[in-house]
Order: structure tokens, then sequence, then C-alpha cells
């Protein structure tokens, strides 16, 4: 199954979260605003109806009344010459009878009507209403009223002009309306028009929910009150509020959307940032880090996790660097290891060999051994085990010097005599010449003899050793400030820089014809500058016109506190 992103996620749940939950709203908000304004539309309908008939039954009551009056009136005439006459003037003095007369009660329409005191019928073709009011047996007051007038007085007061009413006698025929459109009154209210009534109720019908019309029937006279819904109010009170109300949502969901696809983009951003670095580090690419797109919509949690990431990264970074450099110490390490076993067995095979040779000599019986010849065997093996002697105590002090634990015993010591001493053991191993010049104004130095004779006798030795055949060796002995001055100086090839700096290395040695062909360990300069140091002075090397080592002793104790006061603590150690 596919493992959806958090971009497609987030997609699916503002689909879930907020159409389908909108769309309800929508469904639920339409339905109940349809409901409410449908109910408004019965209500206000209603209200117009009963309006209409409190209107239309008042209207009726005072012509009733006046017609009536008018009858009384003619009880007191008695010659019908005098009746006309006064018919006459109220139809003049009057804004809304168009005609008055007596008739006799033998007309057609009022001979079905002779037990009823007062009739009240409309004539739809000459748009008049007519009035029969009864003044004896044989006569009947009969009085024309404008249905115009009527309608007027009756609608007068109506503000709605979208509804249309009408009013309607037994036969359906219209009398008066409002807003009257024939049309649609024979299309949609005649046939719709409720079979079931009572008199006085108003009943609701209609072929359209939406559309109520209401149908109230009068008893007297025998006509009925029509209240029409005409589609425009049920546009603007339905169709438009829907559309209202389906558009707000859409804008809200818009905006929601809007904001939420903004909040998926950065949430996304970050997220991929923290794959890149995370997929980064699993190959290897410790050096990245993870940079986050700040902005208002990143969380906590996201700023909390990559500064965390970024934190166990740095650690990891400085635990890698740390492997590393020890993997390269381990690696000098076993390197130096094998230098150092290669030098040992080399160096200390050629002097061994050399005292195993010359016992043998002498321990032989079957040759004859003059007294020269012994002497000259005995003097070989002793600089033979000489050799060996000093090789072993380069070797035991290496540990001592790297770390930091060699002991020093410092004591004034005569530089010139240890000198002396040194260049005439060494010369009486080489032929080569040694020059000693030194300044009257040195005599003593503050060091430890022995290791002064150490230091010495590896300088001298390795200038003897990488200077070429036929050369000779200079040592300069001098004072500055407080301090003696030591350089030894033989012939040699110019040397690089940045060779120089790791002469003082272990094992380290100048690769030339000369160095190739010349025995030793690589641990003179080393062991030399580490003694030194720890005495108090320092120790340095050049190359330009020819190969010295320029060293400084202390000329006293006070000279090696204000030189090197660490040194001198580790050298009383």
């Amino acid at each position: 199954m596919r493992r959806l992103k958090v971009f497609e996620q987030l997609i699916l749940v503002f689909l879930i979260a907020v159409f389908i939950p909108l769309g309800v709203a929508a469904l639920i908000v339409t339905n109940v605003n349809q409901h409410a304004v449908r109910e408004e539309i019965k209500y206000s309908a209603g209200l117009m109806a009963d309006s209409v008939y409190q209107r239309l039954i008042t209207s009726l009551e005072e012509k009733k009344l006046a017609v009536l009056a008018i009858s009384r009136g003619l009880s007191y005439i008695k010659t019908p010459l005098e009746m006309n006459r006064y018919l006459n003037e109220v139809a003049a003095s009057s804004n809304y009878i168009d005609k008055i007369e007596i008739i006799n009660a033998s007309d057609k329409f009022i001979s079905g009507y002779k037990n009823i005191y007062m009739v009240i019928s409309p004539d739809i073709k000459t748009n008049n209403l007519i009035l029969y009011s009864k003044l004896n047996s044989y006569k009947y007051l009969k009085v024309l009223i404008s249905l115009k007038e009527l309608e007027n007085d009756v609608f007068k007061y109506i503000i709605d002009n979208k509804r249309q009413v009408y009013v309607i006698d037994s036969n359906n025929k219209i009398i008066i309306a409002h807003n009257r459109k024939d049309d649609y009154f024979n299309k949609f209210i005649l046939t719709s028009k409720p079979a079931k009534f009572q008199t006085g109720v108003p009943v609701i019908f209609g072929n359209r929910k939406n559309q109520p019309n209401i149908f109230l029937k009068i008893k007297d006279p025998n006509w009925a009150i029509v209240v029409t819904t005409p589609k425009n109010l049920t546009n603007y009170g339905i169709i438009k509020a829907r559309y209202k109300i389906i558009t707000v949502l859409i804008v809200a969901a818009l905006v929601m959307i809007i904001i939420g696809a903004t909040y998926s983009y950065s949430l996304n951003r970050n997220i991929k940032q923290l794959l890149k670095t995370v997929i980064a580090v699993e190959k290897g690419n410790y050096r990245k880090r993870v940079r986050l797109i700040m902005g208002l919509f990143t969380p906590y949690e996201i700023y909390f996790l990559a500064n965390e990431l970024n934190n166990m990264i740095q650690q990891i970074d400085n635990s890698y660097n740390e492997l590393q450099s020890a993997n390269k110490q381990l690696s000098k390490l076993d390197e130096m290891k094998s230098n150092l076993i290669d030098t040992v067995s080399h160096e200390f095979r050629t002097p061994l060999t050399c005292i195993k040779g010359y016992a043998s000599r002498l321990l032989r019986s079957d040759i004859n051994i003059n007294e020269d010849a012994r002497v000259k065997s005995i003097k070989v093996i002793k600089q033979q085990t000489e050799r060996l002697s000093r090789m072993v105590e380069d070797l035991l002090v290496i540990p001592d010097i790297e770390s930091s634990m060699l002991r020093i015993f410092p004591e004034e010591v005569n530089i010139k005599e240890v000198f002396e001493a040194c260049i005439l053991s060494i010369q009486q191993k080489q032929t080569r010449v040694i020059n000693f010049f030194c300044t009257n104004n040195v005599s003593t130095v503050y060091a430890d003899p022995d290791r002064v004779e150490q230091v010495i006798i590896n300088l001298l030795d390795n200038a003897l050793k990488y200077s070429p055949e036929n050369s000779e060796v200079d040592v300069f002995l001098s004072s500055k400030e407080n301090y003696a001055v030591i350089k030894i100086r033989n012939d040699s090839k110019p040397i690089p820089e940045d060779v120089l700096k790791t002469l003082f290395g272990k094992f380290t040695r100048v690769d030339d014809n000369l160095t190739r062909t010349t025995r030793g360990t690589g641990l003179g300069l080393f062991i030399a500058k580490g003694l030194v140091e720890a005495m108090g002075g320092d120790i340095s090397v050049s190359s330009e016109n020819n190969f010295e080592i320029s060293f400084t002793l202390p000329l006293s104790a006070e000279a090696v506190g204000k030189k090197a006061t660490i040194t001198t603590e580790k050298a009383e150690i």
C-alpha cells in the first residue's frame, strides 16, 4: 500500500474536513432558510388576506349602511316625484354612487331574494356593484356603485406590489383585483383552488411549495379572497438567499483552502528540508544542516526538531572528526611502531653482530692473538656496547618526552668541559675534524649533566652522519642575555622550509642520496628537542648556506623560571 506524503494527506484532510462539512452546512442552512422564508411568506400572505378581508367587509358595511340610510329616508317621502328628486340629489352628492333607482319586486333578479332585506351583487359587465335594499313588499332600492371605487377603497393601503390579490364570486369571476393577471389566474389559481375550505378560515393551496397561495372564503357576500405568491418574491426570499449562503460558504471554503494550502506548503517545504538533511547524513555528509524556511506558519515542533537534529548532526560530526583523528593517530602509531621495530632491528643488529664477532674471536683457542689485536677487539666491543647503550637510552627517553614526565636533575655544569669530552669521544671513532669555538664569558650552565651530554652526542653524531666526507663540523659556544647559545654547523645541501619543520619529528629523515646510505633511527633531533625544552632551553634548525642546529641552555636557575616555568615544573616531577 502506497503511503501518502504529508502534502497529499493535508489535501485529503481538507477535502474531508472542509468540503464535506461545508457541503452539509450549506444543505442544512439553505433548507432551514427555505423553510423559514416559506413560513414567513405564508404568514405575510395570511396577513395580507386578513387585511383585505377586513377592508372589504368594512367597505361593504359602510356602503350597506349608506343604502339603508337612503332607504329609511325614502320612507318619509310620500310622492314618487319627491322620491325621484331625493334620489337624484343623493346620487349627485355621492362620490361613489353611479346610479340609484327604485325597482319593482317582480324584477327577475330580486324575485329570488324576496325574503332578503339587503342583497349585494356584482355586475362584471358594467363593472359595478349593485346593492338591493328592500323598501316594502313591492319595491326595492337599487344602488349602483363603481367596482373601481371599491377596489381603491380595499387595496389603497397595500404596500407589497409583488403579490396578486383577487376578490372572486361563487362562479370564480374576478370582482376586484390587485396586480391583476388573468392568464396567471386562470392557469395557476383556478386549477389549484382548494376543494375543501371553511368560511373565514384561510386555506393554503398551490402546486409549488415555495409559492404558497391563500384562499379565504367570505360568508356574506358569497365571495372569496385569493392572495398569491409570485415567483419573483420566492426568488428574492429563497433562491437569492440560497445563492448568497452558498456564495458565502464557498468564499469561506476558498479562504480556508488558501490558508490551509499556504500552511501545507510551508510545512511541506520544511519537512523536505528535514528529509534532505537526514538523507545527506545517511550518505555520510555530516556537514549538512537543516535550514528551515521560517514564517508565520512554521510550527514550534518543526523548529525544535530542526535544532535538535542539527545539534545531533554536529555531535556526530565532532565524533566522526575525533574518530578520524584517532584513526590517523592509530595509523601513525602503527607506522611508528613498524618504523621502530624496523629501525631497532636494523640498528641493533650491526653492533650486536660486531660484538659477537669480536667476542668469538677472542674466545677462540685455535689461533694466536697478539696484544695489539686483543686490545683492538676489546675497544671495538666497548664502542659497539656504548653505541647500543646510547640507542637504548634514546628509546627509553621517548615515552617520557611524549608524556611530559621526563625527570630532569639540573645543576651547574661546565658546558665547555662537556663539549670537549664529547668531541674527544666522538673523534676517537671519526676521522673528520670538529672545530670548537668558545667565548671566554661562558663557563657553566644550569642543566642536567647527563641530558646535556646526551643532547651534544646526538647532535654531533647527526652532524657527522649527514655531512659529506672530508668536511668539517663547527661548534660555536656563546651567550646571550641569561642563556648559553650553542650552534652546530655542518656542510649540507639546502633543505626546503617545509622539510625543516618536520625534522624534529620521530623517525624523520631527509630523503636524499646521503641519507639513504647513512644508518640512523631518525630519533636524534626529536630526543634533543625534548631534552633541551625540558631543561628550559630552545632549539631550532636552519639551512641557508649550511645546515645549522642552534639550541640554548639557561645560565642559572632564575633564567629557567623566567623562560620556561611549565618545563621547569615538569622537570621537577
